[in-house]
Parts: C-alpha cells; sequence; structure tokens
C-alpha cells in the first residue's frame, strides 16, 4: 500500500480539527478504534494511515476526508489538468485515487481508478455528505443496502450519506469513475 500525504499535512490538519471540536485523543481513539498513541504519531506526522484508518478518524471527526487531504492553497486556475492531480491513495497499482480540484472549493471531486478484476471490498465508504459518481471507463459492481449496482460506462449513481459501500471491477478493462459532493 503506498499512501503519500505529505503535501496535505495531514496531521497537523487532523490536530488542528480534533482541538477546534475540543476532543482529546482520548475521546478521538474511543470514537474512532484507533489507540491514543497511534494517533499521537499521526498528528506529529510520524505515521501515515491507511485510506481506512484515516475515514475512522474523519467519521469520528465528522468531517470529509478530503478536509484533512486537500493541499490548502488557493486555486492559481480554475482548471485542474490531468497530470497536475494530486494522487492522495493507491493500492497494489490496483486502485488510484486523485483530487480533481485544487485548493479549497465547495463541491469537491475525485477520480477513482480501479483496474480489471480488482475488488475494494475490505474498506466500505460511509460519508456524512450524499455524492453522485458517474462511470466513464468499463463496469463498476457497487455493493450498498444489500444491493449490488452494476454500473457502465456512461452510467452514475446517487449515494445518500451514511450509506456503506464497495466496489469491485466486474468489467474487461480498467474502470474510471469521477465522483463529486459538496462540502458541508
Amino acid at each position: 500500500m503506498n499512501e503519500d500525504y505529505s503535501d496535505c499535512n495531514v496531521g497537523l490538519k487532523i490536530k488542528q480539527i480534533r482541538k477546534k471540536q475540543n476532543k482529546t485523543l482520548q475521546q478521538l481513539s474511543s470514537i474512532s478504534g484507533l489507540s491514543s498513541g497511534y494517533l499521537s504519531n499521526l498528528e506529529r506526522n510520524i505515521i501515515s494511515p491507511t485510506i481506512a484508518q484515516l475515514q475512522k478518524v474523519c467519521f469520528a471527526l465528522n468531517i470529509n476526508i478530503t478536509d484533512v487531504l486537500t493541499i490548502n492553497q488557493p486555486p492559481s486556475s480554475p482548471v485542474t489538468r490531468a497530470n497536475e492531480r494530486k494522487v492522495f491513495f493507491t493500492e497494489k497499482d490496483k486502485v488510484k485515487y486523485e483530487m480533481l480540484n485544487n485548493g479549497e472549493h465547495d463541491i469537491e471531486g475525485i477520480c477513482i481508478t480501479v483496474e480489471q478484476g480488482f475488488s475494494y471490498e475490505r474498506t466500505s465508504w460511509g460519508h456524512d455528505y450524499d455524492e453522485i459518481a458517474v462511470i466513464t471507463q468499463g463496469s463498476l459492481c457497487i455493493e450498498m443496502l444489500n444491493q449490488k449496482f452494476i454500473i457502465n460506462a456512461g452510467d452514475s449513481i446517487y449515494i445518500k450519506k451514511n450509506t456503506l459501500h464497495t466496489f469491485k471491477n466486474v468489467g474487461n478493462s480498467t474502470c474510471v469513475s469521477y465522483w463529486f459532493y459538496k462540502k458541508k
């Protein structure tokens, strides 16, 4: 697994948000299920969290994952070129998450690329925001609410907030999807 959050200063952002919410490390530990020692090391940027661990922290703080992954800088242009996207998570060269916009915006977007046959079912995303995904290439099986939905190129899916969901590439090629949501 390869996570590179160095440009985002994830630990400092988590610490600032936690302190702003007047939560102790022990309280965050209790809610997230992660140890206080782990969280302390995370806040000091000694360790880099997995996407699953980062989700637990964000859920416990009631924030969006992009709140800690976005590079805090005003965009120099409203355009983000494909080669300028910040990759914030990859796993086994089989799945890649990229930010679609730079800087702070009210609407966020990510591009998720999933290689043929790869299943990312170990992490269920349950967010505190509604989201919509559009498949532009390939096919994705999204499981939520005990149902499986096959979404093909050109299709979209709406996922209501706090709905846990998983995905798997069920097509014969790489799947590319774009996910959008409004920040709180």
